[in-house]
């Protein structure tokens, strides 16, 4: 491959990535490194980060920030926060800061960005804009709560909704999600979230969570934190129930249901909601984790039987 076939390729690929590409890219191209040295040395590729490289003349934006700052990493930023509502012309968001997620540090992309950190970014809290993976707007919804005081978010999350661009029931869906003991804002966008969808219950824990995202994944969204049935004044609450047809979910810690004394107080509570006329299905953790679709077919098959 010739030195201007290769030159060629890396100008039709930064065309689509506001004039920057990778090093990595540039090699995928037919570059080596002798011949990107070389560029560097003569202003023909301009240093943008540790990386990702330039054409001189090309005046700078923030858009063009926005992708040196992904292709700053291997480990897949997604731009996300600030930058994500500027994207989506979300209300008082303007273009300028440089936001991404990564789930994990990485020191390159942190030198031109402002880098947030998780593990929790399913395929469907992601979109593209312009080339770029962007969290889609009730993630982004979600997101800002760790960001804005209670009035900005209030605001945002409203505008949002009036504007057709999200509504409450998609923000909340994304928050049973993510939400974690210890996330920032999570106390925030609850409260917000119950004012406005009456009788809406956040999950309480992770593994409620995890619950929650596969039975919405079969389309068989269940009522959480349900009164525990069975006793004259119900104490405490069971994961998720489906009240109309009497049957309750529970989801069983690998962790903390595993000592005697808490299989003996789950059996209580499954034998007086039998007695009440419920049935009670339990799932472990590995039930969700690696057999999520043996979940989703036992509560659906359940469901049918008892709406017979």
């Amino acid at each position: 491959m010739t030195a201007r076939t290769v030159d060629r390729a890396v100008a039709a690929l930064a065309q689509r990535q506001r004039s920057v590409f990778s090093r990595a890219q540039a090699l995928d191209c037919g570059a080596n490194d002798g011949m990107i040295s070389r560029r560097q040395a003569s202003g023909t590729w301009l240093d943008k980060a540790e990386g990702v490289y330039g054409f001189p003349g090309v005046p700078r934006s923030w858009e063009q920030d926005l992708w040196v700052a992904c292709l700053a990493s291997t480990a897949g930023p997604i731009v996300s926060h600030e930058s994500a509502a500027a994207l989506h012309r979300l209300a008082t968001f303007k273009p300028g800061p440089v936001v991404v997620t990564v789930p994990h540090g990485d020191s390159r992309v942190a030198r031109v960005a402002t880098v947030h950190q998780s593990r929790n970014l399913p395929a469907d809290h992601l979109m593209e804009i312009d080339g770029l993976t962007v969290t889609n707007v009730p993630r982004t919804s979600v997101d800002l709560a760790m960001v804005c005081r209670r009035s900005r978010l209030e605001y945002v999350l409203d505008q949002s909704v009036a504007d057709g661009k999200t509504s409450y029931d998609e923000i909340a869906a994304v928050f049973d999600v993510v939400a974690g003991r210890g996330r920032k804002g999570s106390r925030l966008l609850r409260g917000l979230l119950a004012d406005r969808l009456p009788g809406y219950v956040p999950p309480s824990t992770r593994l409620e969570a995890l619950l929650l995202r596969v039975l919405s994944r079969g389309g068989l969204r269940p009522v959480l934190q349900y009164p525990l049935p069975g006793r004259e004044r119900p104490e405490g609450t069971v994961d998720a129930a489906y009240p109309d047809v009497r049957l309750l979910i529970e989801a069983d810690s690998r962790r903390y249901h595993t000592r005697v004394r808490d299989f003996a107080v789950d059996r209580e509570r499954d034998n007086l909601a039998m007695l009440a006329g419920w049935r009670v299905l339990r799932f472990t953790w590995d039930d969700l984790t690696k057999r999520p679709d043996g979940v989703i077919d036992c509560v659906a098959r359940a469901l049918r039987q008892l709406a017979a």
